[in-house]
């Protein structure tokens, strides 16, 4: 080998370390999560997030509507866990009235929701769970709309979560 196909090869190796270094790692999550609330005027969609942070590292997108309107809340949440079932997932959703949009909450609920519900079940790869609810908000103010996991075997907790303001 000569020393210029050397020196090439040395090159291309320094260039394809740096690539490989330098990239961020790639982790699977093992939930997506898509989120979204409809309102006559506006809409909001959000995507699966982590918990740490309990406030996601995402920004919340926010819905407004009008006190009485029709509003559609769905989600869709997808086991991406592909060797094997996980057992006893919780997932939980729920809007519950918060003081601000953008206030960071707990995931917990609180007895004063609009709505919420819960459901455990085995997750085979590719298992999946949805809700799609119309409802009405008659109060003013700002709601916290969320969906999470909880006791999902991981060492983080996936979420999808936006705020809708009534006026």
């Amino acid at each position: 080998m000569s020393n210029e196909a050397g020196a090439w090869m040395k090159r291309w190796a320094i260039i394809a370390a740096f690539v490989v270094l330098s990239a961020p790692a790639v982790c699977a999550e093992h939930y997506t999560i898509t989120l979204s609330i409809e309102a006559p005027h506006d809409r909001a969609e959000a995507h699966s997030d982590i918990d740490p942070p309990s406030q996601g590292l995402n920004p919340r997108p926010v819905c407004h509507a009008r006190r009485g309107d029709e509003l559609t809340f769905q989600f869709i949440l997808t086991s991406n866990f592909p060797h094997g079932t996980k057992k006893d997932v919780t997932i939980r959703y729920f809007i519950a009235p918060q003081t601000r949009a953008g206030k960071e909450a707990s995931p917990r609920t609180s007895k004063e929701a609009v709505t919420e519900g819960t459901f455990v079940m085995d997750f085979k790869p590719d298992g999946r769970v949805g809700v799609r609810q119309r409802l009405h908000i008659d109060q003013a103010g700002a709601f916290l709309v969320r969906v999470q996991s909880e006791h999902s075997d991981s060492d983080h907790e996936h979420f999808a979560a936006l705020d809708l303001v009534v006026e």
